[in-house]
Parts: structure tokens; sequence; C-alpha cells
């Protein structure tokens, strides 16, 4: 199989590392800046330490008519929701020829802005159910080279689905990628929910968890994710399920104390690393579940206190 992973990021470096294991020819595209770095590759660190496995894509464009040239069977969109906002999205549906497309954006509206571009039966829609981080963080465990920590969270495999999604699935369990077909979308309404007004309050509480459990902060991001969960769930027309019970600022503080223990990394830091590099991400989902949710006449209070939180924590003015 040829695979075509634009974006080289974590998380494309961590799907292309373990297509690559499966026996797939993967080729990466990216800027032009970052080439050079590509083709001498990449260092993943299971946990964030040593040993670790080096990915060497097989082939590196800076080009995606050329890439298109070369052929391949499946596409990887590996890159932020906000990167889909513009000129690459179309390019990249130009490229695509017969390929399937393998799209992994969480944001409440991104699949739609996939839709009229792809044909249904060539569209596998992901959820990343891993952690990806530089290694070594701040303080954390040398590593012989610089590159990326991986962390796989027990019984949380990648999620995807569509017609092709089987063939997707078999080829990351067969590189050693956990991965599992199911409804990608649904859980990726309910996880962005969960996991973007934790990160937005943390960011307002100076990346710090004491923070994030003392004064406002658990409270607006339990009535924000609350907010966010309703808008997602209704919008694609199903229940909350149990993620409405984890939204609770008692939830939120215990998770704070509970996962520490059990991540490989140091969390906080993990997340001021992570979410600093993808902090107008975050801002697009706050916006969205607003715009959808004022649209559908639902509840957004403290989805907006939260996000001019956000924007008064970045020295940003407040949205009129």
């Amino acid at each position: 199989m040829r695979i075509l992973v634009v974006g080289a990021g974590s998380v494309g470096q961590v799907y292309g590392h373990h297509l690559q294991r499966s026996g797939a020819h993967v080729s990466v595209y990216v800027r032009e800046k970052y080439a050079e770095e590509a083709r001498a590759g990449f260092w993943l660190y299971p946990g964030g330490r040593p040993p670790g496995a080096r990915f060497v894509p097989d082939a590196v464009h800076t080009d995606l008519d050329a890439a298109a040239a070369a052929g391949f069977d499946q596409l990887w969109l590996c890159v932020s929701s906000t990167a889909i906002r513009g000129p690459l999205l179309d390019a990249v549906a130009a490229a695509l020829g017969d390929a399937t497309l393998v799209a992994l954006q969480p944001g409440l509206r991104d699949r739609e802005l996939l839709a009229p571009l792809v044909p249904a039966d060539r569209l596998v829609l992901g959820l990343i159910a891993f952690s990806a981080w530089h290694a070594p963080l701040p303080g954390g465990p040398p590593v012989p080279a610089p590159g990326q920590g991986v962390w796989f969270p027990p019984f949380s495999p990648s999620t995807f689905e569509g017609p092709q999604a089987a063939a997707v699935v078999a080829a990351l369990r067969s590189g050693g990628c956990p991965a599992t077909v199911g409804d990608a979308t649904v859980g990726a309404a309910r996880g962005s929910a969960l996991l973007i007004p934790m990160v937005a309050a943390m960011e307002c509480a100076a990346w710090s968890f004491s923070g994030l459990r003392s004064g406002r902060w658990a409270a607006l991001a339990a009535g924000a994710g609350r907010e966010a969960l309703d808008i997602g769930t209704g919008h694609l027309g199903v229940a909350p399920g149990p993620a409405r019970m984890a939204l609770r600022p008692t939830a939120i503080r215990l998770a704070t104390r509970v996962v520490p223990l059990v991540a490989p990394m140091d969390f906080e830091r993990f997340l001021q690393v992570h979410f600093s590099k993808v902090g107008d991400q975050t801002l697009l989902a706050l916006d969205t579940w607003i715009a959808a949710g004022v649209g559908e006449g639902r509840s957004v209070g403290e989805l907006r206190a939260l996000r001019d939180a956000l924007r008064a924590a970045r020295g940003q003015q407040p949205v009129a």
C-alpha cells in the first residue's frame, strides 16, 4: 500500500511510523522549510524514554502535484482544524484522485468541509487516542536525540469510521498501533467537549492543575463542557452519553489528581507544550460551538465566558 501523510508533526509521525511498520510505503508532504528534517527521519520514544524507534519516510514531497504523480492509495490528513480552513484543503482534494482520504480533524464543522470534496465511499474519519509530545520535556528523562514521546493510554484505541475503515485499522494494528472501527464522529463530539474546555480553563490558570482546581476554573470548564457536549451531540442527533457525568467540577478536580499518577510524562507540562502549539485550534473550537449554539437556540453563556477569559489570558480583546 502507498500512503501519503500530509503534515509530519507528532500525529503524522506516529501514524506514519506504524503504517510503515505494517509494510506500507509511506511518504510525507511538508513545507519546504521542514523537508530536510523529514528526510533525516524522526525519533519516537514510547513513554518519552529510550530506547526509541526511528521513522524515516520512504519519500518526502514539498509539492502535492508531484506527490499525486508518484501515486498513493491513501492520503492521511494529519494537520490541525485551522490548517484545513485555507488553500491546503483544495490542494489536497485536487491531488487525491481515486485515493482514500483519512481525516483526523476533531472540530464540530471540520468534517462538513470535507464532505463536498471527497466521495463518501472514499472518506475515513478518525479519532486520535494517543498523546505525543516533544521529547525530552523540560525536566523529563533524557533521550539520545530529540524526538516525539508517545503514550497510548490503556483501553483507548484510535477509532475510525467509513467504508474503508477496516483496512485502515488492519494496517495500524499490523504496525503495532491500537485501533478499532467505531463511531469516530460521535466520539470526537463527546471527547472534544471533555477536553477542550478543560484545556482552555487550564491555560487561564497558568497551565497549573492546582490553579485549575481552585477558584472558578473547574466550574467554568465543567459548565462550558456541558454546553459544548449538548451542542455537539445535538448537532449529530445523538445522546450526550456518560460524558456528561464527567463534566462536573468535582470530576474535573479528581481527574487532575489521577491522570498525573498514570501518565508516563509530566502531564501539566505536556498540556502546556502541546496546546500552546495548537492554541488557534482551541479558540476555533470554542467559537464554533458558540456560533452553532446560538444558531440552534442553545445555551452558550459558559462557553462565551471561557472564550473571553482565554482571550484575556492571551492579551487579546474580547469578542464584541
